[in-house]
Order: C-alpha cells, then sequence, then structure tokens
C-alpha cells in the first residue's frame, strides 16, 4: 500500500497521459441515464475520488467520453460546499449559506455515487478500499 501522501506529491504525469488517452477514445451511442444506481459495483473505468468542484467536473467530463455507467464519484459528504464563493461570505457580500447544497445534486445525471470515505489507495493495483470494507477497481 502506498500512503496516500506520497500518490499526492508525486508527478502526476502519468495520470494525466492515462486521462488524455483516454479522451481521446471513441464514444459509444448515446445512452440514456436516469440515475444513479444503489449498490457500487466493484469496477469503474474511471473513479474520481472527492465530490468536491474538480471531482465534479471531471466526472462530467469523463461521463461524457465513457458514459455515464462506467464513471464513480467517491465522496462521503452529504453536503457539496462550492468553496470559491467563500472568498464573497469572507467580504460579507454572500451568506455563507448559499455555498452549500446536497451533494446528490451535483453528482452528474448517471453517475455513481459512492458515499464512503477512501480507506486505502493503491494505485499499482488500481484499486481502493473504503471505509465500509469494500474494494473498488478502476481502470483510471
Amino acid at each position: 500500500m502506498v500512503p496516500l501522501v506520497a500518490v499526492v506529491s508525486g508527478p502526476r504525469a502519468q495520470l494525466f497521459a492515462c486521462l488524455l488517452r483516454l479522451g481521446t477514445q471513441q464514444v459509444g451511442p448515446l445512452q440514456l441515464h436516469t440515475g444513479a444506481s444503489h449498490a457500487a459495483r466493484n469496477h469503474y473505468e474511471v473513479l474520481v475520488l472527492g465530490g468536491g468542484s474538480g471531482g465534479i467536473t471531471m466526472a462530467a467530463r469523463m461521463k461524457r467520453k465513457v458514459g455515464a455507467e462506467n464513471v464513480a464519484i467517491v465522496e462521503p459528504s452529504e453536503r457539496h460546499f462550492y468553496q470559491p464563493i467563500w472568498t464573497l461570505v469572507g467580504a460579507g457580500a454572500k451568506q455563507l449559506s448559499s455555498s452549500g447544497r446536497p451533494t446528490a445534486s451535483v453528482i452528474p445525471s448517471g453517475v455513481e455515487w459512492i458515499k464512503a470515505r477512501v480507506t486505502e489507495l493503491n494505485p499499482d493495483k488500481n484499486c481502493i478500499h473504503t471505509d465500509d470494507d469494500e474494494k473498488i477497481s478502476y481502470r483510471y
């Protein structure tokens, strides 16, 4: 197991190259998605860790590339906060309450929301473990 700190602070070039390659792949026919399923699968083409603004944006982009059924976001929080607005809150121009909304309302339609915390990250095996003892593998 590689400590999360080593992964985050290490070189990101390989991940970036993988995402660029993923973006050039052809996508299948248009499919309709009615919403996220409730039970997490054990493998996804793209697994996004964190449902902040960056994670939500990446999931939406990858959904267009590989289809929503192949993308999941791992995020334990029930409430999503748009942190860039906090500078306006500090200046008194916005209310803090305007920065938060239910996480479910910002997850891209059809993308699965895995409501759990990541307890172990193993990039060598392309898998994570969550706090509810689930092992989830991914391609990217």
